[in-house]
């Protein structure tokens, strides 16, 4: 192959240069000792090995970088122009190609742009950046109609064309207890459903060169980045989608699409709970009392029961209030007069309010 390499730029402590292929994993030197005068004005090398999609131009004096060329175009010549790094940075140079798609389903054609090193194999299925998905049928020339491709797909039907959405269900029971106690108690039963879709647009690099290699990237089905981490050789890794850059090494080769992971789901359901509260009814006992007189002689020179009071207490005279009923919650109005438990000559005074404001013995 004939190539035409030219540098825009090259570092002063640079040159003179060997040629390398990626043919052959950049092992051989397919040329040496290139002067850097000659890279400059534009160096036509006619040993470039068929096949040849990368050339690596590597110092080999006091700096020994080297930068990797992508060889564009075709025919016999092919002029590829770019810059070499200096002894302190290194410029790499991004490759956009456009091919002709069909949108899935339909006749419809489109335009494609793809930002990638290696060819979009024709024949494939590709999401684009518009969540479409698209065939490719050939090589095209820009610009772009239907975004940037994302991702390849071996067919239409395993190309999502969108995500599942994000999903939130609530639903409510609620469950009341009564019971002929003194309280009630109402509990809610609560189940929350949240999906989570990671929506990830994933592809697999692989470490092709001899070397081993320094990447950055994000994780598939993560959001969180990997600095600095080491890829050996024939390795791969799985990357969101232009989150991957090469600091040592490389190139990388795009091998393709590589799994999203599904969604998600997490269920909590709190169970109900019903507490019942139950009170024992109030222990009443009943007195057999004379009709209310104006005082206490009286009330203990009659012998007749007229009325039945209630009590909390057993003991008579240590009831504080009496009340018409056993239920214990009306209390009696005794007009502030005296009345005798029949049963054991003891007497009370009732106010008007049922509480006893005085007692004793006939």
């Amino acid at each position: 192959m004939n190539v035409l390499i030219t540098l825009t730029t090259a570092g002063i402590d640079t040159g003179p240069f060997n040629l390398y292929s990626n043919v052959d994993s950049y092992v051989t030197a397919f040329q040496t000792n290139v002067a850097k005068s000659a890279l400059v004005a534009g160096y036509l090398s006619t040993l470039v090995p068929a096949g040849t999609t990368y050339v690596r131009v590597k110092s080999t004096g006091l700096c020994t970088n080297y930068i990797d060329i992508y060889v564009t175009g075709s025919g016999t010549t092919t002029t590829t122009t770019t810059a070499t790094p200096t002894t302190t940075s290194t410029t790499t140079t991004e490759v956009v190609t456009y091919y002709n798609v069909v949108l899935c389903g339909t006749s419809t054609p489109s335009v494609i742009r793809y930002n990638g090193p290696n060819n979009v194999t024709l024949g494939v299925v590709v999401q684009s950046t518009n969540g479409s998905c698209y065939t490719v049928s050939s090589v095209g020339t820009g610009p772009e109609t239907v975004g940037t491709l994302l991702t390849q797909f071996a067919s239409c039907g395993e190309c999502q064309v969108a995500p599942p959405p994000t999903t939130t269900t609530t639903s409510s029971s609620t469950s009341t207890s009564t019971s002929t106690s003194t309280s009630t108690s109402t509990s809610t039963s609560t189940t929350t459903t949240t999906t989570t879709n990671i929506l990830n647009t994933c592809e697999e690099w692989r470490n092709d060169t001899l070397e081993e290699a320094t990447v950055t990237y994000t994780p598939c089905n993560t959001v969180t980045p990997v600095s600095n981490y080491a890829l050996a050789t024939t390795s791969s890794i799985c990357a969101v989608f232009g989150s991957i850059t090469v600091t040592v090494g490389g190139p990388l080769t795009l091998v393709g699409s590589c799994n999203t992971p599904a969604p998600t789901t997490t269920t909590t359901t709190a169970t109900p709970t019903t507490t019942t509260t139950t009170s024992a009814p109030p222990s009443y006992y009943a007195f057999s009392l004379t009709a209310g007189a104006i005082d206490s002689s009286t009330a203990c020179a009659d012998s007749s029961a007229a009325i039945t009071l209630y009590g909390s207490n057993i003991s008579f005279l240590s009831n504080a209030t009496f009340y018409n009923d056993y239920t214990l919650l009306s209390p009696y109005d005794g007009s502030d007069l005296y009345y005798k438990n029949v049963a054991n000559n003891e007497y009370v005074q009732i106010s008007s309010i049922g509480s006893q404001t005085a007692g004793g013995s006939c």
